[in-house]
C-alpha cells in the first residue's frame, strides 16, 4: 500500500514541477516577446521621425 502511495506522490511531484516549468517558459517567452515588440515600434518611430526630418 505505501508503495503505492509514493508513486502516487512521486507522479502528482513531477507533473506539478512540469506544469510550472513548462508555465514559467511561456511567461518568459511572452515577456520576451512583448520586450521586442516594444523595442521595435520604438526604431519604427525613430525611422519616421528620422525620414520628417530629411524631407
Amino acid at each position: 500500500m505505501k508503495e503505492i502511495l509514493d508513486i502516487i506522490v512521486w507522479g502528482l511531484f513531477i507533473f506539478m514541477l512540469a506544469m510550472f516549468i513548462i508555465n514559467f517558459n511561456r511567461q518568459q517567452i511572452k515577456k520576451h516577446t512583448d520586450k521586442l515588440a516594444e523595442q521595435e515600434d520604438t526604431e519604427d518611430i525613430k525611422n519616421e521621425q528620422n525620414k520628417g526630418e530629411k524631407l
